[in-house]
């Protein structure tokens, strides 16, 4: 945990947890083998996030080291979940987080459906 991301009690800034699942998000994609810019970017489409939470349990402070574990959650046509478990090195969970990824066409901007393969991908991740 670097300094900036505390607040002056020394405890990570609360909002600070949603950059910690971003980090996670585009490890696990490409764990899954997704690339953003080949597999989102030059199919003409991209996701936004839709709806993001966090649960705080413990708190995590400057200089701890922790880990992000991510999964898929719900599947839906032009979305889909992935959850978060953020949790310190010595094992004490810290935080669930939750976010909705929302499929939209870059060219209008609208949500559209999850395509075929994408969603196999992660249903795939899901039943793992």
């Amino acid at each position: 945990m670097r300094f900036g991301e505390t607040d002056l009690q020394g405890v990570v800034y609360y909002a600070n947890y949603l950059l910690f699942a971003e980090v996670g998000r585009i490890a696990y994609l490409r764990e899954l083998g997704i690339l953003y810019e080949r597999d989102l970017l030059a199919r003409g489409v991209d996701f936004t996030i839709g709806e993001a939470r966090a649960r705080y349990h413990a708190p995590l402070r400057f200089d701890e080291e922790y880990d992000i574990k991510v999964r898929v959650g719900e599947i839906r046509h032009s979305s889909w979940t992935f959850e978060y478990a953020i949790d310190r090195a010595d094992g004490a969970h810290c935080a669930d987080v939750s976010t909705i990824q929302v499929m939209i066409d870059r060219k209008s901007g609208r949500a559209t459906r999850i395509s075929a393969e994408l969603r196999q991908i992660l249903e795939r991740a899901k039943a793992a």
